[in-house]
């Protein structure tokens, strides 16, 4: 049985509310959300992925949400919902759910500090030992938990949710509705130097420019946004950034990015709207990524990338042709050693040598 909150929606209403087509016992009333293979008989769930058919036969959930393809596929439930998109229905439910939680009153907390010369809208919530430093502008609704650092010239827009020990340094901009979680740094400085060629020595490059973020930006567990040297570092609206992941140095990221877990870009790269990075995906500096353009995890950017690319492999290549060169890796023993039969055969290789000559 789920540990979630009560949703005390029967089929019906739950129906209505994603949109979707009910078919069987609708005026069931459901409690709860969970997976297809943990869901109880009171317990809502979905089925976002075929490979799952097997789990859907044999739930004991009291209502799935299915595809509006998949009429025809065995489901265990005494209730189903037909929708376009399962995944995002289900989203619709937990959003309900969350919005029943009590929420508690706006508090300025007294451990915090909050300089006289900072501006904080009404509603906005500030947590114990949080710093606020002057000139800072915090809009209506926003909520900056424990721990935080908000720096001088700060600018935070509406309704944000910021977790707690996110650090905001000086001059940035972040945008309504963001969501910054713990850890989070945005406007560190940027890694730039100089490095002496008579010495070595490696001379600090002042960073003094700043990160803007849009409205509509999530940004995960610390993740790190590097200020511009001049300039600004950019996110734009409705991109979401996973956990650990590093943006450098005037990089201009666009809209509706997604960047998952331990992506690197490195300075002054500019990535074009919905463009999706894949997990440990490195790119370097100075770069173009194009509109569309979707990178496999692990992959390595070396070098600009068309509009609508899908490039897999390190360094990055067509990703048809690197799955090609994948398959091909681990026959190379047996084609080593039909090359060396066929030399033999041809008077190339000397029969008693144990060693194969160059081709």
């Amino acid at each position: 049985m789920s540990t979630a909150p009560a949703l005390s929606k029967n089929v019906a209403e739950i129906a209505q509310i994603v949109g979707g087509q009910a078919e069987g016992d609708t005026a069931q009333v459901l409690a709860g959300v969970a997976g297809l293979a943990d869901a109880g008989p009171q317990d809502i769930s979905f089925l976002g992925n075929m490979k799952y058919l097997a789990a859907a036969a044999s739930t004991r959930a009291g209502c799935v949400l299915l595809p509006v393809s998949a009429r025809q596929v065995a489901c265990a439930a005494k209730a189903r919902i037909f929708v376009e998109d399962p995944q995002y229905a289900f989203s619709q439910v937990l959003a309900l759910i969350e919005s029943q939680r009590p929420k508690p009153a706006p508090v300025l907390d007294p451990k915090a500090h909050i300089h006289y010369q900072a501006r904080l809208g009404v509603g906005v919530s500030v947590g114990a030992f949080t710093v606020v430093e002057r000139g800072a502008l915090v809009g209506e609704g926003t909520e900056i938990s424990a721990q935080c650092y908000i720096g001088e010239n700060v600018r935070i827009g509406r309704r944000c949710l910021i977790y707690p020990q996110v650090t905001i340094r000086d001059n940035c901009i972040v945008g309504d509705r963001c969501i910054l979680h713990p850890g989070v740094v945005v406007g560190a400085d940027g890694f730039g130097f100089s490095t002496d060629r008579k010495t070595g020595q490696h001379r600090k490059i002042p960073q003094i420019g700043n990160v803007v973020i849009e409205d509509d930006v999530e940004i995960g567990a610390n993740s790190t946004i590097d200020r511009g040297t001049v300039g600004s570092t950019s996110i734009a609206a409705g991109t979401k950034i996973d956990n650990l992941v590093q943006i450098g140095h005037n990089c201009r990221i666009g809209r509706g990015c997604i960047l998952v877990a331990q992506a690197g870009i490195a300075g002054s790269t500019a990535v074009g709207d919905r463009v999706i990075l894949g997990g440990q995906v490195g790119v370097a500096g100075h770069l173009r990524i194009g509109d569309g353009a979707q990178i496999a995890a692990q992959s390595g950017i070396m070098s600009d990338v068309d509009k609508g690319q899908v490039l897999f492999g390190s360094p990055a290549r067509p990703h048809r042709e690197a799955f090609k060169l994948q398959a091909l890796y681990g026959r190379l023993p047996e084609m080593h050693a039909a090359l060396k039969d066929i030399r033999r055969k041809l008077g190339l290789v000397d029969k008693g040598s144990s060693q194969t000559p160059e081709v």
